[in-house]
């Protein structure tokens, strides 16, 4: 008999955790886990699950949000129906307090993201009740970062609960080189220019600003760098303000959201990630690696796990631009270049592909469906 698994998300959008739903699925094996995923109503993740032929299951209620008592009640009738062995919720409340009350065996949820832990965990009082309800409800924890397992440590989750699984990416397609003159001839880049790429939400915690202001910095020193940004939020507008006051109309393009980075990518020298606030493992970077884009990225979170400095990129200070426009320039710089490039490759396909990430989380299901459930 198969394993009946539901994986509980609350996206209505289309972001990281969703699109790490997506490749992992990709990568189970069907012969031993039968899936189906559930999400909001109108959520625009539900064709990505269809293309690749997982079921989905739609409830009117945790529109983005971890909790609501629509939610609840319809995950609630969900389980009692179809009685999955294993549920795990990605950043949904409302699916582990159902799954816990429905009487689920295995219950897991999937912490994507690393916060600066608040004082009031300093409490001891506080992290004893977080580590009694957190074990009442669930029977372990996926980490996608070891920087996520440590934000939950501090919040005195014991860390014989956590299990880290990284983030695996699925390899981007190499584009022809009339693709690549294509679009290099839309936005008016020469093949000697030196592209630098951020892909990230517009959001405070990705820290455009500082992108922006490395970018100008660099832009002083040559005429060779472009600049792609891609993706949306709520910060656009400023942020295109603040470039245009910099004067980099003509240097630094916000492409928006793509479905297809790839043709973006393999024009990419330097794949950058800025974060100062919930990055643990990004995908983007994966990706980059992926077809050997070194990275800069900040000493935030999981970036410094997925990027070794000096190895497949370089680290710099979170929030100083002078140094990030300094790492970016010293890629180019220093003769490393193809060296660095190697070793993205490398690191991505000893650990940060998608099929990795898969082979763990199947491992991780069966343990548990063994412990919890002996006679499957």
């Amino acid at each position: 008999m198969k394993i009946k698994v539901v994986e509980a998300i609350s996206d209505t959008n289309i972001g990281g955790a969703g699109i790490l739903l997506v490749n992992r699925l990709k990568h189970t094996d069907r012969s031993i886990f039968d899936t189906t995923v559930v999400m909001p109503k109108g959520s625009l993740l539900e064709k990505r699950f269809k293309e690749i032929g997982i079921k989905v299951i739609t409830v009117n209620g945790c529109f983005d949000k971890s909790w609501d008592i629509g939610g609840f009640l319809a995950y609630k009738r969900i389980f009692l129906r179809i009685s999955p062995h294993i549920v795990n919720s990605h950043g949904c409340l409302a699916a582990r307090v159902a799954a816990k009350i429905s009487g689920v065996r295995v219950k897991l949820y999937t912490r994507h993201c690393v916060y600066p832990v608040s004082k009031i965990y300093d409490s001891k009082a506080i992290r004893i009740a977080i580590k009694k309800v957190t074990e009442y409800l669930n029977d372990g924890i996926i980490a996608v970062a070891h920087s996520a397992k440590d934000n939950l440590e501090k919040m005195g989750i014991s860390p014989k609960m956590i299990h880290v699984i990284i983030n695996g990416a699925e390899p981007l397609r190499v584009t022809s080189e009339d693709e690549r003159d294509f679009l290099r001839g839309q936005y008016e880049i020469s093949p000697n220019d030196r592209v630098i790429t951020i892909c990230a939400r517009l959001e405070a915690c990705k820290d455009h600003r500082c992108f922006l202001y490395a970018a100008k910095k660099l832009c002083e020193k040559s005429e060779k760098y472009k600049f792609f940004v891609l993706g949306n939020g709520s910060l656009r507008e400023e942020l295109e303000t603040l470039s245009k006051k910099l004067g980099l109309e003509r240097k630094v393009f916000f492409v928006g959201f793509v479905n297809d980075v790839s043709p973006f990518m393999n024009l990419t020298h330097v794949n950058v990630n800025c974060s100062i606030g919930t990055e643990t493992s990004s995908l983007a970077l994966s990706e980059g690696m992926s077809i050997g884009i070194p990275s800069v990225v900040s000493d935030y979170g999981g970036n410094t796990y997925m990027v070794k400095d000096n190895v497949n990129g370089y680290i710099y200070g979170a929030g100083d631009f002078k140094d990030l426009a300094r790492k970016i320039e010293a890629i180019f710089d220093t003769g490393e270049y193809e060296r660095m490039s190697d070793a993205s490759k490398s690191r991505y396909s000893t650990e940060l592909n998608a099929q990795a990430m898969a082979e763990k989380t199947q491992n991780l299901y069966l343990n548990m469906v063994k412990k919890k459930i002996p006679k499957q």
